[in-house]
């Protein structure tokens, strides 16, 4: 606001010392008139963006802004869900198919003839289904695979990765659902055949129970000890935070036995002795190759580091909270991006790897990590591992460290954004600390004005590519009008609105009126013209999202087609028919969106042959399959995929990216101008956490960050970066305690500490604002494309508060503004802990140094040279019972 103003009275100024010359006048009244307007328009931006502002008039729309645009965030996610349901359903009714035209042989009018006809298809169905999801499991779990794939364009852009333990988790239960539901079916089917062949209602062939001996066969025997072991997983999984890691992570190896009973179960006598059965091996050798190929691999990738510092904070009392600051030694050939993990191992604790996020910078010499001890734990109490560490920690005995990775995806997408909104909560902010000391390190390594000048050029580059976008912008549509004349003429209204005094004048009088009608009580006429608008918005999002059915459409398409090829036998042609209709519908769609495509771009003529080869296409296939009445072949197949699969990635890039059509396409021409720079402008780290010993701890780091930036920028430092710390502790002592350590620091002084709950609606519509605002003074009123990204990682609770402020942000955004957009990526570790198990966190000796920084080059190792009398009175308080307390891990 304050460069602003300045902004606008240098114009004033400017204006007025020209009055002398001609027209100097008109000048000076032209030039009031559009600060009054700016002004009222502010005004009017900071009235909609006002929360209680915004639910007066958009209280009818709530559930629908929450749903359809928390829908439009998720849609990476949400398309592979709906893919994956409707691939497993094409397995499942694919061997349904090919059991139920078996089990016709059944004659009508037998006992139980129905659940003959179509238990043991639902069965078989459900068992390929299964094996389907234990394919593609494997693929989840190969850790190595995923982090290199995260560094491709399609992994970046296409493929949430970072939500990869997600889709572990989602398959997991799909496949736990159709085992479960198959077992009991199976129990029902066979139980009731077993009771009525003893009481004579069922024939028994050739004086045989054949229900009952199937019931005790040996491929009943596997198959209750492959529901056996997949319950222990799903249960323990289900218990994940209610139970030792330990206990999790052992029982989670049971998958291996299943895999290995799941081939025995195809390899039973019968098979043994001729009988032909599907087996299952041939589903997931591939992928459990892969993953063991992966895991083979990253049992390699284990470094041994030395520990350089390993600090202990908190006491001994139960109720204290416990950090343990450990900085390893980074191995030279060690790289890692901000957002990854590592595992660590400490072998004078137990063999087992826990992993945990690296709070450390990738241009650093060490890395380090904060690990919050789990010394109230409800499940382990003192003897979780983290407990272990902190004695070992305090007592001196840390030396040597092992750690495995980097796993994950880190962020691996964010250059093409404007500005960054890095929130973490709790132990959440360790991955957003290395990404800001990244981010500071980028930042002093060039010089600080150079910096700012190709900021400057930038923007004025995306001004001036925004203009003549949308003059060049022109579709099929606007074309065909044009030649017809039957375009939109300018009328004498039009040609006076251009003058610009006029303009200011009537809009300055509408923006003031339309302030004053929202904040007044009620309902009028001015919110309900917002709530259309809103709506008018949601409704294009809408559309937008429900774009992802027609590549769903394709791909089921081209899965049935497969399907109906391989039983052909069996398959009706209605079932022949069924590809020829969707790929209709897809290709009539695809005509439609190439209609109202740009058209002077290299694509748009792709488009149209592409157009032009479906409809040739199509009307072959309708004279050979509906009206001939012949079948597919191979052929026919490829040509039917090659143009599916060309709608499917040009429809899906529309639809999956992040950012707008005008984002993309400014990012990729700076980037074919060669201006490679990141178009990041500003960086904020926000920090929330409702503990004062926490704050206290990272303190000396963020106070550093802040400190090494001020140094090289100077006062134009909040420019580029930004750090706000949120402590929400209600002990009004710890609070007092927390303000006067922190009073004298850089950051500090910078007043970055708040005291109170952040609001998160206007840390999330802060970005937009800011462009906004730009684009009124600096960019003498040319729009410019950008997008910008909130990014959370913590807890699920505060995590879903966040998401909720971002969807409104964008509603709230499309308002006033349809050239900037916001997205949202989220990262949770688990449950929050509940807030009565917190206990009174106090965490003694926390010193906060103004001087030098937790972050600084390699120094001595902490506490080693503690007494023999110190270790043993630590040692002796660990058999105090603790008070329960819940961990959360870095990672």
């Amino acid at each position: 606001r304050a460069r602003a103003r300045d902004d606008r009275g240098g114009r004033v100024h400017r204006a007025m010392a020209t009055e002398d010359d001609g027209g100097g006048a008109s000048r000076t009244k032209r030039t009031i008139y559009l600060r009054d307007t700016v002004n009222a328009k502010l005004r009017l931006m900071r009235t909609l963006n006002d929360t209680r502002v915004y639910e007066s008039y958009a209280r009818r729309s709530q559930l629908a802004i929450m749903y359809s645009l928390t829908l439009y965030e998720q849609r990476k996610m949400f398309f592979l869900a709906v893919a994956h349901a409707m691939a497993t359903m094409v397995v499942w009714s694919h061997f349904f198919f090919i059991k139920y035209r078996a089990t016709a042989k059944v004659p009508r009018g037998a006992n139980l003839y129905w659940w003959k006809r179509l238990t043991p298809p639902f069965v078989f169905g459900a068992k390929h289904a299964i094996l389907f999801q234990m394919a593609l499991l494997p693929l989840t779990m190969a850790r190595q695979s995923v982090a290199a794939l995260s560094r491709t364009y399609f992994g970046r852009k296409f493929v949430p990765l970072h939500k990869v333990v997600a889709m572990h988790i989602h398959l997991g239960y799909v496949m736990v659902s159709f085992v479960f539901a198959s077992t009991i079916l199976f129990f029902v089917f066979f139980g009731q055949g077993c009771a009525q062949q003893k009481s004579g209602k069922e024939p028994t062939p050739g004086g045989q129970h054949t229900f009952c001996h199937k019931m005790t066969s040996e491929i009943m025997a596997t198959g209750l000890a492959i529901t056996g072991c997949l319950l222990l997983v799903a249960v323990t999984s289900y218990m994940r935070n209610r139970i030792k890691y330990e206990i999790f992570y052992y029982v989670h190896h049971f998958v291996f036995i299943m895999f290995a009973l799941a081939i025995a179960h195809t390899l039973d006598d019968k098979a043994r002795h001729g009988q032909v059965r599907s087996q299952d091996f041939k589903w997931f050798s591939a992928s459990l190759v892969w993953y063991l190929t992966d895991r083979l691999q990253a049992s390699f990738n284990t470094r041994d580091c030395d520990v350089v510092e390993c600090i202990a904070l908190g006491d001994d009392e139960p109720e204290s909270r416990k950090v343990v600051h450990l900085r390893i030694v980074r191995p030279t050939t060690f790289i890692f991006r901000p957002g990854q993990y590592v595992f660590i191992n400490d072998r004078h604790i137990d063999y087992t790897w826990h992993p945990f996020s690296i709070a450390s910078s990738p241009h650093e010499n060490t890395i380090d990590f904060y690990i919050e001890v789990m010394s109230m734990s409800r499940v382990d109490g003192t003897n979780s591992w983290t407990s272990k560490l902190w004695r070992d920690a305090r007592s001196g005995f840390v030396s040597k460290i092992r750690i495995n990775g980097p796993y994950g995806t880190g962020f691996n997408d964010v250059n093409d954004t404007t500005q960054i909104v890095a929130i973490g909560s709790g132990t959440g902010i360790v991955p957003m600390l290395s990404w800001a000391k990244a981010t500071v390190n980028e930042l002093i390594r060039m010089n600080p004005q150079t910096r700012l000048d190709d900021l400057a050029v930038r923007d004025d580059k995306n001004r001036d590519f925004a203009v003549n976008y949308y003059k060049e912008y022109f579709t099929l549509k606007d074309f065909v009008f044009k030649q017809l004349g039957l375009s939109k003429k300018e009328s004498k209204a039009s040609k006076i609105w251009e003058n610009r005094s006029v303009q200011d004048l009537l809009l300055n009088k509408q923006y003031t009126w339309r302030e004053k009608k929202l904040r007044e009580e009620g309902d009028n006429a001015t919110k309900r013209h917002y709530e259309r608008l809103l709506a008018t918005n949601i409704s294009h999002e809408v559309v937008d999202l429900m774009q992802i059915a027609l590549p769903l459409l394709d791909l089921t398409s081209i899965a049935l087609l497969l399907s109906f090829s391989q039983n052909h036998a069996i398959a009706t042609q209605a079932m022949r028919e069924v590809p020829l209709w969707g790929f209709f519908a897809c290709h009539c769609y695809f005509c439609v969106h190439w209609v109202f495509t740009k058209m002077n771009t290299p694509i748009w003529w792709i488009d149209l042959i592409f157009n032009a080869a479906s409809t040739v296409a199509f009307t072959f296939w309708y004279d050979l399959i509906r009206e001939d009445g012949k079948e597919w072949n191979v052929y026919m197949i490829w040509a039917f995929a090659a143009l599916s699969v060309f709608r499917i990635a040009r429809i899906s890039s529309d639809v999956l990216l992040t950012g707008t059509p005008g984002s993309r396409a400014v990012n990729a021409y700076l980037e074919r101008t060669g201006d490679t720079m990141s178009v990041t402008e500003k960086f904020t780290l926000i920090f929330i956490t409702p503990q004062c010993d926490f704050c206290e701890i990272l303190w000396n780091d963020l106070d550093f960050l802040h400190r090494t930036l001020a140094q090289s920028y100077g006062a134009q430092a909040g420019r580029v970066f930004d750090i706000q710390v949120y402590c929400t502790s209600k002990d009004s002592a710890e609070n007092e305690e927390l303000i006067k350590r922190v009073k004298g620091t850089s950051l500090g002084i910078a007043g970055a500490l708040h005291m109170e709950r952040p609001d998160l609606d206007k840390l999330t519509v802060r970005p937009i604002l800011d462009q906004v605002l730009k684009d009124q003074f600096t960019g003498e009123n040319r729009p410019s494309f950008t997008s910008s990204l909130v990014a959370f990682c913590g807890g699920t609770q505060l995590g879903s508060k966040v998401a909720l402020s971002v969807v409104r942000s964008r509603a709230r955004v499309k308002v006033f503004t349809e050239y900037h957009s916001i997205e949202f990526l989220q990262e949770n570790y688990g449950q929050a802990t509940p807030a009565k198990d917190r206990g009174r966190a106090s965490l003694k000796g926390v010193h906060i140094d103004h001087g030098k920084t937790v972050s600084g080059v390699v120094s001595n190792f902490v506490n080693a040279g503690r007494t023999a009398a110190s270790a043993a009175a630590a040692a002796l308080k660990t058999v105090v019972p603790p008070m329960p307390r819940k961990k959360i891990r870095s990672k």
